[in-house]
């Protein structure tokens, strides 16, 4: 085989292995790092997501999109002026003063309150207890936090009672991963806990840079699980079936209101969620000072506009007095109150608004495609179209981040595809000008292996044929089949070397006539020989060249069963003559359109097909008499106008496994075969086949 001067669309498979296999490394390299060193690239990558959110534009909050602010949650928010101006005093203030709040948002039509300050020891005065239990007892619609600290590695093995438990979620659970435990509880005041209408955790826990992305939505309890309190109220207000609450750990939390689609919020192997911040405090709730709230009761318009002030709203009730309300730093805040978190998690969990993270499979999509980019960029172009190809890909990957964010709410991996991307250059680059002046002839010799030889012909005068064959195509193509009968059991009587030597012959004398015929050899399994005709020509030239292809190949096949048959008689006399019994072979053929191509991978090459006709083609032999030919109708057709078979073969039914009856099917008996001449179109290649397997 001569060898070849390179051209750009040349690439041998040496070549193409080696570029292929940077590409590899380049994505091998940041899972690596990020396998040996997460702690150093974590941070990284929630900082990615953290521009993400300071690149997103707000969330809407309102079915009106003219309107800025939600008009369902809504903030109370007790404030130092309301203490100062009011006479209130320091915190902690009289609880009578959060029982008239609660009277004034109950008659103010208020369709919930969460109310996220832990009552969790009795006042010093006992009527301020009575008067906060009566007053969250009228009211009705009351959520009270309570806190908990969740179960460290050691302490998840039991899990904890809870001590009011028809405030605990029942519900459906499978799939791996963890729903977090607890190892302690602080509850509000017991005639609280009788007296609310849901009780939800508020345990809020940063990431080791200080920064809230996401909380725990359930905690488990021996019995149940507890939801967060923004959870709870939602499930009251979205008036959700309790039976119809199911966790999928690792992935989902699912729940059905009786009006309305099922909600799925997504969840990570933590039990977590991330909180999908509607924009920055103050712009998207809008938030009522209880001093402004002193202040309107004052007046007389005030008076008069304030009973309907809070009508069908979802209020949360915080503290927001200095040096007593807590803060947070969130993505795009360092100081964020943290009573503003249960708005945004009502309103992700009312509107439905979720984030996840990216799948398995989107994130293996993430990290290879870029990179697979870029690999074809070096295999068609030079140097410079790989670093403008790598400043395209990564500028359309940033893009895509953002967008898919926005859009979609889906959080996709940033830093190992960035790094993968970054990595991929250097290698191609140096892959490409390692392998640039290589010549060609190992990898046809590797095509040589299963190509017919006007096929490593052609591929030698010209190898751009190479790309053409390699690529997943579909075809007309005629899938050809043979095995020998009884074979399992001529096994099961016979000494190992005795079955060598046989398939030896048989395998080596079927494979000369295959290839003599055209065919391209797919494999051997075991005594099977699977093969097909009609691939190696080129496309084109219109539908008439077409079907005088596929008619040339059908032909041709159904001429290298025929003679396959009459080989087998030869064969079989040599083996009499060596005391050996004799063996027959059936043979199914069938015509119709398959998926061609290498389709196998860098490390196992399979140039093969795939399809329905395929399966039918094995069907086809399987039921083919031995010393016969088992045709489809269309093959038939193709090889009686070439000639190769007479016009007048009946035709026949046969119960194919797997595909059912099959009524049109033509049968080629023994006896038939014996009668019918065949000759080799392709006697050189023939002889040279012969001449190299000698």
């Amino acid at each position: 085989m001569k060898s070849m001067r390179f051209v750009p669309r040349e690439w041998k498979w040496s070549y193409f292995s080696a570029i292929f296999a940077c590409g590899a490394i380049a994505i091998t390299l940041p899972l690596l790092l990020n396998f040996m060193q997460p702690a150093l690239l974590e941070p990284v990558e929630l900082w990615t997501v953290d521009l993400r959110f300071q690149h997103r534009p707000p969330l809407p909050v309102s079915d009106d999109p003219t309107q800025n602010q939600s008009g369902t949650v809504v903030a109370f928010d007790y404030d130092d002026r309301a203490a100062t101006a009011y006479g209130l005093g320091r915190w902690p203030w009289d609880r009578r003063i959060h029982a008239q709040v609660l009277d004034l948002l109950s008659k103010s039509g208020a369709r919930a309150v969460l109310v996220d300050l832990l009552f969790d020891h009795a006042a010093a005065n006992p009527a301020e207890d009575k008067a906060l239990v009566e007053a969250t007892q009228q009211a009705g619609m009351v959520f009270y936090p309570i806190a908990l600290r969740p179960a460290a590695e050691g302490e998840r093995g039991k899990l904890l009672p809870f001590p009011a438990p028809r405030h605990l979620l029942q519900a459906e659970v499978k799939g791996f991963g963890e729903i977090p435990a607890v190892a302690d509880i602080t509850l509000p005041l017991p005639d609280l806990v009788k007296s609310a209408r849901g009780l939800g955790h508020t345990q809020r826990t940063t990431d080791r840079d200080g920064v809230l992305r996401e909380v725990p939505l359930l905690y488990a309890f021996k019995g149940g699980f507890l939801p967060s309190l923004a959870l709870a109220a939602a499930l009251r207000q979205l008036d959700v079936d309790p039976a119809s609450v199911r966790i999928d750990r690792g992935r989902t939390i699912r729940f059905k209101p009786r009006k309305g689609e099922e909600v799925v919020i997504p969840i990570d192997k933590q039990g977590r969620t991330w909180i999908n911040y509607a924009g920055h405090w103050g712009e998207r709730f809008q938030h009522y000072p209880y001093s402004w709230i002193l202040d309107q009761l004052k007046s007389s318009p005030g008076q008069a506009s304030f009973p309907d002030r809070f009508k069908g709203k979802i209020v949360v009730v915080s503290n927001l007095t200095t040096g007593s309300g807590s803060r947070v730093a969130i993505p795009f805040e360092g100081d964020f109150p943290s009573g503003e978190i249960q708005l945004h998690l009502l309103n992700m969990l009312l509107r439905q608004q979720f984030l996840r993270e990216a799948t398995e499979f989107e994130s293996a999509l993430c990290l290879g495609a870029p990179v697979l980019l870029l690999t074809v960029a070096t295999l068609t172009g030079g140097p410079w179209l790989v670093l403008v190809g790598f400043v395209t890909i990564l500028g359309s990957y940033l893009l895509a981040l953002q967008q898919v964010f926005n859009k979609a709410g889906v959080i996709l991996p940033a830093l190992n595809p960035i790094l993968a991307l970054s990595f991929a250059p250097i290698l191609l680059l140096v892959t490409r000008y390692r392998f640039v002046d290589r010549e060609r002839e190992r990898f046809q010799s590797v095509l040589g292996g299963f190509l017919p030889p006007q096929t490593i012909k052609a591929i030698q005068e010209n190898p751009q044929t190479i790309p053409r064959l390699l690529a997943g195509r579909t075809r007309e193509l005629t899938i050809f089949f043979a095995d020998i009968k009884g074979f399992s059991s001529f096994c099961k009587r016979s000494d190992p070397l005795q079955i060598q030597r046989l398939l030896r012959d048989y395998l080596t004398a079927m494979t000369i006539i295959l290839r003599g015929y055209g065919g391209t050899l797919d494999k051997y399994m075991g005594d099977g020989i699977m093969a097909f005709f009609g691939d190696a020509e080129p496309e084109g030239g219109g539908e008439e060249s077409e079907e005088r292809r596929v008619a040339r190949n059908a032909a041709n096949a159904v001429r290298a069963g025929l003679a396959m048959q009459k080989k087998m008689t030869e064969l079989n006399l040599r083996w009499l003559s060596q005391g050996q019994e004799p063996h027959l072979i059936r043979i199914g053929i069938n015509s119709g359109f398959v998926t061609v191509g290498n389709l196998g991978t860098e490390f196992l090459w399979d140039y093969t097909v795939i399809g329905p006709e395929v399966n039918k083609a094995q069907r086809l032999e399987s039921a083919a008499e031995a010393g016969a030919l088992l045709l489809a109708r269309r093959t038939y057709a193709l090889a009686r106008n070439q000639g190769v078979l007479p016009d007048d073969l009946p035709p026949c039914t046969f119960a194919l496994k797997g595909i059912g009856e099959e009524t049109d099917l033509y049968a080629v008996p023994a006896e038939l075969v014996a009668q019918l001449a065949v000759s080799l179109p392709y006697q050189e290649e023939v002889e040279k086949v012969e001449s190299q397997i000698s």
